[in-house]
C-alpha cells in the first residue's frame, strides 16, 4: 500500500537527518518532546501513540519528560529500527512493528498521536483520516512538520533531485499551512493550529543554542517573519469530550504537602470560569487544598453569585467580596490577608486549560525551596497565540529587570506562583492593578527567598471563557513604574537573607541563616563601640 510505502520511507529519512545533526539533535528532540507535555497537558495514564518512532531517539525523550506515567506505542515501519528501538528497553514505551497501518492499528484508540518529520509526505491527507479514527474523542495529534516556506525547505520541495540529494524522502514535502488546515477540518479536526515552532538551525553551535533561544519567541511570533521558520508545529482535536481517567486527587502524590494550600484567585467579571475551575483544582488536587479564596473584585455580571453558591456546596471555598475601587493588586492584598494555608497559590481564573501542569510548582516545594513562578518564557515553555505585542513588551521588560536587578530571571510578571505563605503576608503591594504581579515577582526574590521559575504554557482565551479585561497599552507605564521604584529601594538597601526550609522538618538551613545573621548582628554592634 503507498501510505505505508511513504511512512517507511519518511522514517528512515528521518532518522538518517537526525543522525547527521547529532550535535543539536538531543536538544531540539526533547524541546518537541517538553511540547507535547505541555501543550496536551497529559494526565498520568494517558495513552500516547507515536509514530515513525524508527529507533526510539524521540521516543526515549517522551518516556522522560512524562516520567514513564504514560503509556507510549511506538509504531515503526521499518524492521531493523524496530529492533532498535526494542533493544532500548524505554520505560512503559511498547514497540510495535507495523507493515500494513491500517490492518495493524485496527480497533485501537489514543489519548494522543504525535510524530516528528512523519506526517509531511504526499499523501497526507488519507493518513489525516487513518488518524482521526485512532483517536479517543477529545483525543488530540501533534506533529512537528517542515514549513513549506522556509527558504531551505522550499528549495528542496520545487528541486526535487536537491531533496533527494539532501536526504529527503521522495514522497516528502513541505506544509503549507493553508491546505494542511483545510485538509485536517474535510476530516472532521477541530481546533487546528498550525504555528511556528524551533526556528534554530541544527548546525548552530550548541554553546550558542541557549542565547538564541531568548530571541526565539520573538521571531516565532513575529508577524511575517515568522513564516520563514523551519518547523511547524500541528495541533488538532477530534471532537468531544475528552475522557480524563485519574482517579479524585490524583495529581496529589506528596502527604507533606496535604491541607497545606491556600489558592486565591482575583475574579473580575469571571461567572464563566470559576465554576469549571474550582472544580477542576479539587479534583486534581484535593488533598493538597486547604481553602480556595474567590475574590470578587468588584464585577459586573453574576460573579458573586456563582462563588456563593460554590461556597455553599464546599467549605473549602471563600469568598472575599470586595468594595471599589477594584484592581488586581487590591484583590491580591485582601486574599492573601485572608489566606490560612501554609502556602498560598495565585493564579487567574482563566488558567484552567494549564492546571495539570501546576504538579511542577508543588514539586519545587517538595524539594525545599520557598516557592515556584510559573514561567511562560523558559526555554521549555510553549506559548499557544499570544499577542505579539505583549511579547515584546513583556521580554523589553525583564531585559530591564537583567541589566538593573536579576540577570538569571525570565518570567518574573507572571500571575501564577505557588510560595510559603509568610512571604506574601510580609509583602507590601503598592501597585493597585495589574502591575502588582511585578512586586509578587521581584520583590521575594530581592530580599533573598529561594524561589524557582518552572516552564509553563500559555494558551489564550477561548470564545467560552470571556476576554480578559488586561490591556497592555493602559498597564505597560504602571510596569515600569514599579520595576523603577523597586530599582532604586534595591540600590538603597541591603539584601537580607530568609532563605528557610519549608517541608521535611530538617532545621539545617534555617540554623545557617540565624548564624549569619547573628554574626551581622555582632559585626553592627562591635562597629557601633
Amino acid at each position: 500500500m503507498a501510505l505505508d510505502a511513504n511512512l517507511a520511507e519518511m522514517e528512515r529519512a528521518r532518522e538518517g537527518y537526525w543522525s547527521r545533526y547529532q550535535r543539536t539533535a538531543s536538544i531540539k528532540l526533547r524541546w518537541r518532546a517538553v511540547a507535547v507535555r505541555h501543550c496536551f497537558h497529559v494526565l498520568p495514564g494517558e495513552s500516547i501513540l507515536e509514530i515513525g518512532a524508527g529507533s526510539g531517539l524521540w521516543t526515549e525523550h517522551l518516556a522522560a519528560v512524562l516520567g514513564g506515567e504514560c503509556p507510549i506505542t511506538a509504531v515503526c515501519f521499518n524492521q531493523n529500527l524496530a529492533e532498535c528501538a526494542r533493544r532500548k528497553s524505554i520505560p512503559n514505551a511498547t514497540v510495535l512493528e507495523v507493515k500494513d497501518f491500517l490492518e495493524n492499528l485496527a480497533g485501537r484508540q489514543f489519548d494522543y498521536i504525535v510524530g516528528t518529520a512523519i506526517l509531511c509526505h504526499d499523501q497526507y491527507a488519507y493518513h489525516l483520516s487513518l488518524l482521526y479514527q485512532l483517536l479517543k474523542p477529545g483525543g488530540q495529534i501533534l506533529f512537528f512538520e517542515a514549513n513549506f516556506w522556509n527558504p531551505q525547505v522550499l528549495l528542496k520541495s520545487v528541486i526535487p533531485p536537491l531533496g533527494r540529494w539532501a536526504g529527503n524522502a521522495s514522497c516528502q514535502i513541505g506544509v503549507r499551512k493553508y491546505r494542511l488546515m483545510k485538509a485536517a477540518s474535510h476530516q472532521g479536526f477541530t481546533n487546528v493550529e498550525i504555528l511556528p515552532f524551533d526556528i534554530i538551525h541544527p548546525l548552530a553551535p550548541r554553546r550558542l543554542i541557549r542565547l538564541l533561544e531568548s530571541s526565539a519567541f520573538i521571531i516565532e511570533h513575529a508577524p511575517f517573519i515568522k513564516e520563514f521558520c523551519g518547523t511547524l508545529f500541528i495541533l488538532a482535536k477530534r471532537p468531544g469530550e475528552r475522557t480524563v481517567r485519574i482517579r479524585d486527587g490524583g495529581l496529589a502524590v506528596h502527604p507533606e504537602l496535604f491541607d497545606s494550600t491556600s489558592v486565591v484567585v482575583p475574579c473580575h467579571n469571571e461567572s464563566m470560569n470559576i465554576q469549571p475551575l474550582v472544580q477542576a483544582l479539587i479534583r486534581l488536587y484535593g488533598p493538597y487544598i486547604h481553602e480556595i479564596i474567590l475574590v470578587n473584585d468588584n464585577s459586573t455580571d453574576n460573579t458573586a453569585e456563582v462563588a456563593r453558591q460554590l461556597a455553599n456546596e464546599e467549605s473549602r471555598i471563600k469568598l472575599v467580596d470586595r468594595k471599589p475601587p477594584n484592581g488586581v493588586g487590591r484583590a491580591l492584598r485582601d486574599g492573601y490577608a485572608a489566606a490560612s494555608g501554609k502556602y498560598v497559590l495565585t493564579m487567574d481564573a482563566d488558567f484552567i486549560h494549564i492546571l495539570p501542569e501546576f504538579r511542577d510548582l508543588f514539586e519545587v516545594l517538595v524539594a525545599g525551596h520557598d516557592g515556584a513562578i510559573g514561567s511562560r518564557f523558559s526555554y521549555d515553555s510553549v506559548l499557544i497565540n499570544y499577542p505579539f505585542v505583549k511579547i515584546l513588551c513583556n521580554r523589553a521588560f525583564h531585559i530591564l529587570v537583567k541589566l538593573a536587578l536579576l540577570p538569571g530571571v525570565r518570567d518574573v510578571s507572571n500571575n501564577l506562583k505557588l510560595y510559603r505563605a509568610d512571604i506574601l503576608k510580609d509583602l507590601e503591594i503598592e501597585e493597585p492593578g495589574f502591575a502588582a504581579n511585578v512586586e509578587t515577582g521581584l520583590k521575594p526574590l530581592l530580599v533573598g527567598y529561594d524561589i524557582k521559575e518552572v516552564p509553563i504554557s500559555w494558551i489564550n482565551r477561548t470564545v467560552g471563557m470571556g476576554s480578559s479585561s488586561f490591556r497592555i497599552v493602559r498597564v505597560a507605564p504602571d510596569y515600569f513604574k514599579a520595576l523603577l521604584r523597586i530599582v532604586l529601594r534595591a540600590r538603597h538597601r541591603p539584601r537580607k537573607l530568609q532563605h528557610v526550609s519549608p517541608i521535611d522538618g530538617n532545621r539545617k538551613m534555617e540554623k545557617e541563616a540565624a548564624a549569619v545573621q547573628s554574626q551581622e548582628r555582632s559585626r553592627k554592634a562591635a562597629g557601633s563601640t
